[in-house]
């Protein structure tokens, strides 16, 4: 019976207790530090999306604007955004350039029409 009286003894059972509390509460402690671990690599994955995403926007403008810078480095290209600026011309529109058709040759006057004038001024 000596076996049974040191199981049942009170001082033992209340460390038994006593240590599955504080191992219960270690566990809890641990599980809240997963938890915030956890958490925070969430929010730090979602911002590193976030950030990731708005450099691929600024990457794409640099694009731009060094192009727009290339076209303007050109006579052109300040023409083309000069005439975009102001709406001078319409898009895809070129530079025209009217030439002059040559004049005839005067032609002389002949004796017919010559003495037509004379006999009619007004014709």
């Amino acid at each position: 019976m000596a076996i049974f009286s040191q199981r049942n003894d009170p001082v033992r059972l209340l460390k038994r207790r006593l240590l599955l509390v504080v191992m219960l509460i270690l566990v809890a402690v641990a599980v809240r530090g997963v938890w915030g671990v956890y958490q925070k690599e969430r929010e730090s994955r979602q911002l590193r999306e976030e950030a990731e995403f708005q450099l691929e926007g600024l990457e794409g403008r640099e694009a731009a604007l060094r192009s727009d810078l290339a076209a303007l480095k050109s006579d052109r290209g300040m023409e083309e955004v000069l005439r975009e600026e102001y709406e001078l011309a319409k898009e895809g529109e070129g530079l025209i350039v009217i030439v002059e058709p040559p004049a005839p040759p005067p032609q002389e006057a002949s004796a017919a029409s010559l003495w037509l004038h004379k006999a009619f001024p007004w014709w």
